[in-house]
């Protein structure tokens, strides 16, 4: 039940010369922390994950924690090219601007996105001023060996069902399509064996060279602030990143750190999307929210 009267208010404000789009959903008597969510990046439509933000904006504000939802540069009604999930610093910046801007109550601000999004607020979450927490739901960090580990496990585990086997008699899988894709897997893996190494300039990833997971890794060892994990049990995006933890010490060594939070949802898929996730998900936010208020 709602407990605070509420205005959805949409605003529009300038990223580097390019207009973004959001909608603040402000309660009658903000808290002092506010939440900012954002979309995973690529083409996106207002159902599905859209969906879920407004669905968590309104199910919080009710409850008086003031929410914007945005879009970057590029993504929706924003203007602008959208140069990826990994160049959204300013961004994000220029988003917690204008949400403490609309509701002067907020003082703190927790960056919740997923996917790519909470990827992106990984690497940058520790840079952009009044971010105070970090939500982050099964983020994004395939690599090519990471990813054929996770699906050898997957399809190894399936060899054991009856249900894969039903299917396979039943010829309800493209057996020509995989083989296919098969193929062009060892194309590329060929190509990359001939092609010369790419230099790495000696730069640090953390200004913006080096594989995505390991400049993730930079961003969530520099953020000080509290985050929170929220990981679903039937993504394998989620084990995806598992994997990525189980097999190096740098990231066990940040994952594991006094500030940094887990949350299972055993049944919940990668984008939390029966009513049932994410209803979770949101009760899950407004409580780590609580939580910060009396910290």
């Amino acid at each position: 039940m709602n407990v605070n009267a509420t205005t959805e208010i949409p605003l529009v404000f300038d990223c580097l010369g390019d207009d973004l789009v959001g909608i603040v959903h402000k309660p009658e008597s903000p808290s002092e922390i506010g939440v900012l969510t954002v979309v995973a990046g690529g083409p996106q439509y207002r159902a599905g994950v859209g969906r879920g933000m407004v669905s968590l904006a309104r199910s919080l504000a009710g409850r008086g924690v003031a929410v914007m939802r945005f879009d970057y540069r590029g993504i929706g009604d924003s203007t602008g090219d959208f140069l990826g999930y990994d160049q959204t610093a300013e961004d994000i910046q220029a988003a917690v601007t204008a949400f403490q801007r609309e509701v002067p109550e907020v003082k703190r601000v927790v960056l919740w996105g997923g996917c790519d999004a909470a990827s992106g607020a990984m690497m940058h979450g520790w840079r952009v001023a009044g971010i105070q927490s970090l939500v982050l739901g099964n983020p994004w960090v395939s690599t090519e060996e990471i990813r054929s580990a996770v699906m050898r496990k997957h399809y190894t585990k399936r060899l054991g069902e009856a249900q894969f086997w039903r299917k396979l008699i039943r010829f309800e899988y493209n057996l020509l399509e995989y083989a296919v894709a098969g193929l062009r897997k060892v194309g590329r893996r060929l190509a990359r064996m001939f092609s010369p190494p790419a230099s790495s300039g000696g730069a640090s990833s953390t200004d913006g060279a080096g594989r995505p997971v390991d400049r993730m890794l930079d961003g969530l060892r520099q953020f000080e602030g509290p985050v929170l994990f929220l990981m679903s049990g039937r993504s394998l995006v989620s084990n995806e990143f598992d994997e990525l933890i189980k097999g190096s010490a740098a990231w066990q060594a940040v994952y594991n750190k006094p500030t940094c939070k887990r949350l299972d949802l055993p049944d919940a898929d990668q984008t939390f999307s029966d009513g049932d996730s994410r209803a979770r998900v949101n009760e899950a936010i407004l409580d780590w929210v609580m939580g910060l208020k009396e910290d």
